[in-house]
């Protein structure tokens, strides 16, 4: 009776083991797999904003705005970012709006100003600090 019972209660055990450690495998892959999805809708929503930076900085060097509607694509992606985004990040969105709100409103430039700009390497880069911020993100969230 005894080794019966010291049989049983082994087995028990070891099913129990078994168990455990088939659910915390499957708990971590759970998580790894969201993580791995929150990464991939963020990096969509960066790309969105980068690509609409881009266009909006190169149209403000010969246009000025006449209303914000220009800016309304970016101001939703920088809405949808303080939702699921982290402060550097939503900063650095911020201060790329600002700086095309600037750059709207600056004179009109041709595109002679642009190419004498670019031999000079003056052109800021507006998106330069959000994209480094992204990335330590994105790294984060990768890990």
């Amino acid at each position: 009776m005894l080794s019966a019972g010291s049989a049983l209660l082994g087995s028990t055990i070891g099913g129990l083991a078994t168990f455990a450690a088939s659910w915390l495998t499957q708990h971590r892959q759970l998580r790894i797999q969201a993580l791995a999805e929150e990464a991939r809708k963020r990096e969509r929503l960066y790309t969105e904003f980068i690509a609409e930076a881009a266009k909006r900085h190169a149209e403000a060097w010969s246009v000025q705005a006449q209303n914000p509607q220009v800016l309304a694509e970016l101001y939703g992606s920088l809405e949808r970012m303080r939702l699921i985004s982290s402060g550097p990040v939503v900063e650095a969105a911020e201060a790329t709006v600002s700086f095309l709100i600037e750059a709207y409103a600056a004179p009109v430039r041709t595109f002679e100003d642009l190419r004498q700009a670019v031999q000079r390497d003056r052109i800021p880069d507006p998106l330069e600090t959000f994209i480094a911020a992204c990335r330590v993100e994105l790294a984060g969230l990768n890990r």
